[in-house]
């Protein structure tokens, strides 16, 4: 007869101790959305699929056209693409490693049936030579027009990771 309420006290503490573990964070968890790279014209793609906080990030940009496009420089490492962090409590993509803005932004074209490669150095806000530990990807922002800004599209990296 003992032996039963024992049980519903154990099964209460376990319970318990799960509830609090569930929201022992005290910030929301969201999953990744956009880790997919995306398919079309124009795509990004990177050397690696994990890097550890000291490595280079190696990313090329291929026009699959037969058309130019245009974009505009003065993203990540002041070049066109852009080194984006997933943040998990908000559940969207920040913008990081951006210009210093010590040159003007510059217009430049991606050329048809083009291939180039990129090189981001370890940085962060927390040390100039790593880069902070998540889930990261890299995108370009491109127009069929003159100015590169005019109806844009994106095209971003695969979702790759990031360790300490």
């Amino acid at each position: 007869m003992t032996a039963l309420p024992r049980w519903r006290g154990w099964l209460i503490l376990i319970a318990t101790l799960l509830l609090f573990s569930a929201c022992s964070t005290g910030r929301p968890s969201h999953s990744v959305t956009g880790a997919t790279a995306t398919t079309g014209s124009v795509t990004v793609t990177t050397n690696l699929s994990t890097y550890t906080a000291g490595d280079a990030i190696g990313a090329t940009v291929t026009n699959n056209s037969k058309s130019d496009f245009y974009t505009q420089n003065g993203k990540s490492g002041c070049t066109i693409i852009q080194l984006e962090k997933f943040d998990t409590a908000s559940g969207k993509w920040t913008r990081l490693d951006g210009c210093n803005g010590a040159s003007p932004t510059q217009i430049l074209a991606i050329a048809e049936s083009s291939s180039v490669p990129y090189t981001l150095a370890p940085t962060s806000s927390t040390d100039q030579n790593a880069w902070q530990s998540g889930t990261y990807r890299v995108s370009v922002a491109y127009s069929t027009q003159a100015d590169g800004a005019t109806s844009p599209q994106e095209a971003h990296s695969a979702a790759f990771t990031v360790s300490g």
